[in-house]
């Protein structure tokens, strides 16, 4: 996050609009940090992202901001010891890690995340996994997952998803 809030800034000061991007940096950090008094309390969930349907399932590493991003709204990435931005993991390793909720890639024309977690739903393991069973999951547009501003509101989002008891 702190990557983004210093590009934004440093935009402001480019743009000659410095009061506007401080304006919006420190909304965002209040957004935020309500947030995570919000779930500071609770026990993470363990959360596994999916681009997509595949052989082996391409997801986000440490690296990647999705991991900071879900770490954010008070989950725990299954896939944060995977030393990559991206990568692919295998089916095995993330049903045997039983993530409790999921962060589906929504692609606006091919691949909805409803069709994903169809997928899933039918996979011979992830379909035993909890948050399978228990149908918990959010669907996120690419734009939503790479950085940018609309990670500020991904971040809500998945908090509200995971965490609907403290909204």
């Amino acid at each position: 996050m702190d990557l983004l809030f210093g590009d934004i800034l440093r935009l402001g000061q480019i743009m000659d609009v410095e009061d506007r991007a401080t304006e919006l940096v420190s909304g965002w950090e209040t957004q935020l940090a309500e947030l995570e008094a919000l779930t500071a309390e609770v026990e993470p969930p363990r959360v596994f992202l999916l681009d997509g349907p595949a052989d082996a399932p391409f997801t986000a590493g440490r690296y990647a901001i999705v991991d900071a991003m879900i770490e954010a709204a008070g989950g725990a990435s299954v896939t944060s010891d995977m030393e990559t931005s991206w990568g692919r993991s295998s089916w095995e390793a993330v049903a045997a890690s039983n993530p409790e909720f999921l962060v589906l890639l929504d692609y606006a024309e091919g691949q909805s995340a409803e069709d994903t977690f169809a997928y899933l739903q039918e996979h011979p393991v992830m379909q035993f996994t909890d948050a399978v069973v228990n149908e918990r999951w959010v669907g996120l547009a690419y734009e939503e997952l790479t950085p940018g501003p609309a990670n500020i509101d991904a971040i809500e989002t998945m908090a509200r998803a995971m965490h609907p008891d403290l909204f």
